[in-house]
């Protein structure tokens, strides 16, 4: 779970930090270029959780591997988890601090399914109907699923609206399937 006391700690005590200093817009993108850079290597996550390599060593790659992306801030805020041994929590902390970013922004995070990708100006103008719905700012991901046969799924926090064929067909298959043929033939 991401959401431990430890990484709460760590991301809370961060968000704190970078919004006293103004910070909070560049320690965000830090934390989605960390996030992304494990997510995408494991390797990074590898060597995180590895109980042999030396925190020093670590420390090393670590800044090594993020040395031209990141802030001065956040390299020290990297240095100081090592140096605390909690360096295998980095990805749920960066986890954290995203979401307490979206929330004290009111940032909600939207998820389109469609069964293609869809042009620029098409996200734009969903992402602008979900923006104007819901009253705040939106962050969308797509996801292309083949599945749905067409039209689009959208997700937004624990709400689901589904406008897929995929699903209109389902529908049409219950109704057919529930139809009484020998009620009718009587009547």
């Amino acid at each position: 779970m991401h959401n431990s006391q430890i990484n709460t700690r760590y991301a809370k005590a961060l968000y704190l930090l970078a919004e006293e200093k103004e910070l909070l817009d560049l320690v965000r993108s830090d934390m989605e270029s960390i996030l992304k850079g494990i997510e995408e290597n494991n390797d990074i996550e590898i060597l995180l959780e590895h109980p042999v390599i030396k925190s020093s060593k670590k420390a090393q790659l670590l800044d090594d591997i993020f040395n031209d992306t990141l802030s001065e801030h956040t390299k020290s805020f990297i240095k100081l988890i090592v140096k605390n041994r909690r360096e295998k929590h980095l990805k749920n902390i960066c986890r954290v601090f995203i979401s307490l970013y979206k929330d004290k922004k009111g940032i909600k995070t939207a998820v389109l399914t469609t069964s293609f990708d869809l042009t620029r100006t098409h996200k734009e103008k969903i992402k602008k109907s979900i923006e104007e719905t819901f009253k705040s700012p939106v962050e969308l991901d797509t996801k292309v699923d083949k599945s749905i046969i067409g039209g689009m799924l959208i997700q937004i926090d624990d709400k689901l609206l589904d406008l897929s064929v995929a699903r209109q067909i389902q529908e049409l298959k219950n109704q057919f399937l529930n139809i009484d043929f020998n009620n009718k033939k009587n009547k």
